[in-house]
């Protein structure tokens, strides 16, 4: 019993494909992008990674060893053709999530016309997928490598898995972003669970040896003693340094999968399915038992519950939802009730388009906006202390230390506004710009005096500050 014809499960698809691609014109700029594109930057000019945004916190300006590498390799690749701008550093996203549309198309070949349409629709009516669709953020890509990793070892038919190629899209997922370790460890438990410890064996060596050119660049530095320090210290590593903060996050896990409707949309799809589904669900359904495995996984290694990791999940939980939800509807009043529930799916998805492009409509697109700033700062480069995302633009015209850097510092007290100002006088800093309070930035607010210190404000509006030293 079909939830919805074909011809409406078609129609939905082409409608948030369409309206996702009008999402892409001036997306608005995430806090993120500007940090990666970067790495990817220097890495492009010189051939290493490493930030002069972040110059003097863990010898970064000199080189970064910890870092989403295969991400950062595939960005400088796509924005060295593209251009490092706003829209470029997001085309990685972009492609990985069409890529990862595909793979689900594929995949769901195996089912009914209706699961394979509808598996595509609660993809891309997906709200946080929408969200970070158009982001340069490592998750998207590592999500699409885990899922060809899977498609590899769930063949249809009952065929043999190819273990190595799924070893090889399980390394590169970790070689992505270290969270991928997920696939590595739940396709290896799945392959010992379901088949032999002779193919397991070939799995995990295969994507451990991937893995293990993550440790390339210091070994040839023979800086290893450094990338080990870096990551200890990394800010991201903050958040479990005890294993009080470990426990505190294992506890709300659940958060990851419920911390706005833009996941608990599709999280509440997967548990009523499981719920009246659970007759006719076993363990022995590869993906199940593959889903499961990631979330245990995930829930013993993440270190936080940032509402974007649930993207790692995304391809399994809408195929699950996909395959069993249609296929045990019974009554009308059953599928009724599915088509109420799948609706509402839907319009939290278009409303989540509807945020999107209202935000992109009025925040002020960043490289014009950037350029606008340049304006007011004549003295090119001269150093500056701004938002991450100056880089966008200005990293060619600007000596440019961004705010993040201040707000990281470990080794003294929070700074106070004359504080920070007076440091600034000392490192001979030409220009200051504000950030939005919500990023991880010293915040300057809008209502700091004219003067402060050797600083005199020269320009304001309803987002940001400009202050210019006076000699």
């Amino acid at each position: 019993m079909s939830i919805f014809s074909v011809r409406v499960y078609r129609f939905l698809i082409f409608l948030f494909t369409g309206l996702l691609i009008l999402t892409f014109y001036h997306r608005t700029e995430h806090f993120d992008d500007a940090w990666f594109a970067e790495q990817s930057y220097w890495f492009v000019k010189e051939g290493k990674v490493r930030s002069e945004l972040f110059r003097g916190f863990l010898y970064w300006d000199e080189r970064i060893y910890v870092f989403h590498k295969l991400f950062i390799y595939t960005g400088a690749f796509l924005m060295g053709v593209v251009g490092f701008s706003v829209a470029g550093s997001k085309v990685i996203s972009i492609l990985f999530g069409t890529i990862a549309a595909g793979l689900i198309w594929k995949y769901t070949e195996r089912e009914s016309r209706e699961q394979q349409w509808l598996a595509l629709l609660l993809y891309l009516g997906c709200g946080t997928l929408i969200q970070y669709f158009c982001i340069n953020r490592p998750e998207i890509m590592c999500m699409t490598l885990g899922f060809a990793s899977y498609l590899c070892l769930d063949r249809p038919g009952g065929r043999l898995p190819h273990v190595g190629w799924a070893g090889v899209f399980a390394g590169m997922a970790a070689l992505t972003h270290l969270n991928g370790l997920i696939y590595l460890a739940a396709g290896a438990l799945w392959l010992l669970l379901r088949t032999d410890w002779r193919k397991t064996l070939v799995f995990a060596g295969v994507g451990g040896f991937v893995l293990s050119l993550y440790l390339l660049d210091a070994l040839l530095d023979q800086r290893v003693d450094r990338m080990v320090w870096q990551f200890v210290e990394d800010p991201a590593m903050q958040y479990t340094r005890t294993l009080s903060d470990k426990l505190k996050v294992m506890v709300d896990y659940h958060q990851l999968f419920f911390h706005s409707q833009h996941e608990a949309a599709l999280t509440a799809l997967v548990v009523l399915t499981i719920i009246f589904a659970r007759k006719h669900l076993s363990l022995t359904q590869p993906i199940l038992l593959y889903l499961l495995l990631l979330v245990v996984f995930f829930w013993l290694l993440t270190k936080s519950t940032f509402a974007f990791y649930i993207l790692l999940f995304v391809p399994w939980f809408a195929i699950l939802v996909a395959t069993y939800a249609p296929a045990f509807l019974r009554t009308q009043v059953q599928k009724r009730v599915a088509r109420v529930i799948l609706s509402a799916y839907v319009l939290i998805g278009l409303f989540t388009i509807g945020e999107v492009v209202y935000e992109n409509y009025t925040v002020p697109y960043q490289q014009t906006y950037n350029e606008h700033l340049a304006r007011l700062m004549p003295e090119k480069n001269s150093r500056v202390i701004a938002p991450l995302s100056f880089f966008f633009g200005q990293m060619e015209n600007y000596q440019i230390r961004s705010l993040s850097y201040y707000c990281s510092l470990r080794d003294r007290p929070p700074l106070t506004l004359p504080e920070f100002f007076d440091l600034a006088d000392r490192e001979k800093v030409k220009y200051i710009i504000s950030d939005d309070p919500l990023n991880s930035s010293y915040y300057i607010p809008l209502d700091t005096p004219e003067r402060m210190g050797a600083y005199i404000r020269i320009f304001k509006d309803d987002r940001t500050v400009v202050y210019q030293h006076q000699p």
